[in-house]
């Protein structure tokens, strides 16, 4: 008996280190690459778990902070594709060190005009945050896929996905911790703290190499047509994506609302909760390509997401017994357990969609996944304004997202089957 336990130990041990050595050897820029999207992680990080208690604090409404809100998601769908044809082959450092500079600053401002109570001003930047933001994230993943080692792709893809599932724990444990450490760190400084932290991005940046790989010729860099893209494998691909960030529109941007109207709870204890949540999707995303690997697209992908829904609808159902000792543990129980289960299958995702639609189309498929998500958040957002505002309940709302969600999962499943015909052949 002890040395099967020996053995067992042996070979998790050995796993361990065969996981950590491949994550190791992803090459140096794209560990820079990762660093700085982890600063400008941060700012968003702490924008989604603070930004509406601010909001609040200074009077404006839940349906009115949606509104605001989604100015932002508009300006990515409005920039997205127009950036990356602008991008596609030339050189992608200088765009990712604009972003890096623009995006503490324009939340600096923000908080600045939430504090002014710049209404007009607040829906501006809320715009401007998007373009920024849009800067690094569209293009950090067709950077990895032309200058990354092909040998490491899943695992830099895996490092792109877990950098905001580490802001998040980051932010969030410091976020519950500083004020109960000293009451001036109220919701405004810990905002501008995390804000001036974002401009470490500008260091790792700057340290990617000049030198970059194009997948385009050099004659054709200039000038690039739609008629060069694979349209129908582009559609196929953006569906599930479609349907699943409509979904969530509804329901992650707003979340803390959820838990601040039904269940009462504050800033810090929200915080907390969802660092306890992303500590998990930390470490479930790490060990998702090697689930993948050993079981495939199906269970990494539509398995884990069909448990997510599960218990989304369960966390949803809490609002009918909001009252009672156990709706808000259960509330809160569910919401922990969600987040891995759903963010687990992002990085297999996007490597699932970039194989599909082939090498020519990934920039263009980035650009069209931002805008997608952005413009559906865009769309969640003003119908979850209007429906707040109508006295709709949170649950009800919720369970759009559950159904749009099963309807997502279920043309992953069939992406899949597509994918793999191919290989076969």
């Amino acid at each position: 008996m002890f040395a099967a336990v020996y053995t067992n130990c042996f070979a998790a041990d050995v796993c361990m280190k065969s996981l950590l050595y491949r994550y190791a050897s992803v090459p140096r820029h794209i560990h820079h690459l990762m660093l700085a999207d982890v600063c400008i992680q941060i700012i968003n990080s702490a924008f989604t778990l603070l930004i509406n208690y601010l909001m609040l604090e200074h009077g404006f409404k839940d349906y009115e902070i949606a509104s605001m809100v989604g100015n932002r998601y508009l300006t990515v769908l409005l920039c997205a594709v127009p950036l990356a044809i602008i991008a596609r082959g030339r050189r992608l450092k200088p765009f990712l060190m604009a972003g890096a500079v623009t995006s503490p600053l324009v939340a600096l401002l923000l908080i600045a005009s939430i504090h002014l109570h710049y209404t007009e001003m607040i829906r501006l930047l809320m715009a401007a945050w998007g373009v920024s933001f849009s800067l690094v994230q569209i293009l950090v993943m067709p950077y990895v896929l032309s200058n990354g080692d092909k040998a490491y792709l899943t695992e830099s893809i895996t490092l792109f996905f877990s950098a905001a599932n580490f802001t998040t724990i980051f932010t969030g444990l410091l976020a519950y911790s500083l004020p109960l450490l000293h009451p001036s760190f109220n919701t405004t400084a810990l905002l501008v703290i995390f804000s001036t932290l974002g401009f470490g991005a500008v260091w790792f940046v700057h340290m990617l190499p000049d030198a970059e790989h194009h997948s385009l010729p050099a004659r054709r860099r200039v000038s690039v047509s739609l008629s060069e893209y694979d349209w129908p494998l582009i559609l196929q691909a953006v569906i599930p994506t479609f349907l699943i960030a409509l979904g969530a529109g509804f329901t992650i941007p707003v979340i803390n609302l959820f838990f601040h109207d039904v269940h009462g709870m504050p800033a810090n204890e929200f915080s907390i909760i969802n660092s306890v949540a992303f500590t998990l999707v930390a470490f479930s995303s790490l060990i998702i390509p090697s689930v993948k690997r050993r079981y495939g697209y199906q269970v990494a992908i539509t398995g884990v997401q069909s448990v997510a829904i599960i218990l989304l609808f369960m966390m949803a159902t809490t609002e009918w017994y909001r009252h009672t000792p156990y709706g808000y543990w259960v509330a809160v129980i569910t919401f922990v357990l969600r987040q891995p289960f759903m963010n687990m299958a992002g990085p297999m995702t996007s490597e699932l969609t970039m194989q599909f639609v082939g090498e020519r189309n990934r920039q263009l498929l980035s650009a069209l996944n931002a805008s997608i998500w952005s413009g559906c958040w865009f769309v969640s957002a003003k119908a979850f304004s209007v429906l707040r505002e109508a006295g709709v309940a949170y649950c009800n709302i919720i369970f759009i997202t559950v159904a749009l969600y099963i309807a997502g999962v279920a043309w992953y499943y069939l992406l899949i089957r597509r994918h793999e015909r191919v290989a076969i052949r």
